[in-house]
């Protein structure tokens, strides 16, 4: 999903399915989070030891899940096994980690995604990936996200023309963003609210801004105000934040 700035669309985005109200990166989170009403949802991404794309924002199983060790050391039925819902809370026991197709099913095509790369990955996973989200009809709803630019240089290397967005907690020069072709910056969202220049500048390059993670509405529409249109959060956020 892309959208210009200015737009009067807004895209909410449930960051690892509300992480302030669900337990991060589980199903249950994904699908009570478009019950709510987001129009995307955001999530990590490893690979197994066998090279299967699973979803958990940490490298290590240890803070989210019942489990421990390394993603890249585990098998998928060793990650299997670990709970990723308890920690949360007890009501939550039972969550495991998902398998990336198992949300690309439940999206298929009628959801947003923005999908993180929290590792470097090489060619072979990232034609995986892209197939992955071909098969499921994502690639026009797809987002691929990171903190890390060889990534998303592979990935344009690979796919001209899904969306692709480069990761930031500082202040940087577009230029490079906009190279990558329909592209945009993912901002903490106290970048725009201290230097909101920075919406115009990409506004003139052709990129999107996007920011996270908003945990407050009245954040969301103070950056509504300075024209953002894409939210990701880790709250259920209204659709008109003109309301607010």
């Amino acid at each position: 999903m892309s959208l210009s700035i200015h737009s009067n669309t807004i895209e909410i985005v449930a960051h690892r399915g509300y992480a302030a109200i669900f337990p991060e990166n589980t199903m249950l989170a994904f699908q009570r989070s478009l019950q709510l009403g987001a129009h995307s949802i955001e999530l990590d991404v490893h690979h197994s030891k066998e090279g299967i794309p699973v979803v958990i924002h940490d490298d290590k199983l240890n803070r989210t899940t019942t489990g421990s060790g390394y993603i890249r050391e585990k098998s998928l039925a060793e990650i299997r096994l670990a709970d990723a819902g308890v920690k949360f809370n007890p009501r939550f026991a039972g969550c495991r980690v998902p398998i990336l197709e198992e949300v690309l099913d439940l999206l298929a095509g009628r959801f947003g995604l923005q999908l993180e790369l929290k590792e470097g990955i090489n060619e072979r996973e990232a034609k995986g990936l892209l197939h992955l989200l071909n098969i499921y009809g994502m690639i026009d709803h797809t987002m691929i996200i990171s903190f890390y630019k060889s990534n998303l240089e592979l990935i344009r290397k690979l796919h001209p023309g899904i969306e692709v967005g480069f990761l930031t907690s500082d202040i940087i020069a577009l230029e490079p963003v906009a190279a990558l072709g329909r592209a945009s910056v993912c901002l903490d969202y106290h970048i725009p609210l201290k230097y909101p220049k920075i919406i115009k500048e990409a506004e003139e390059l052709g990129i999107d801004v996007t920011v996270w993670t908003i945990r407050q509405a009245h954040t969301a529409k103070k950056l509504y105000d300075l024209g953002i249109r894409r939210f990701t959060s880790d709250i259920p956020l209204r659709p008109d934040l003109t309301a607010l």
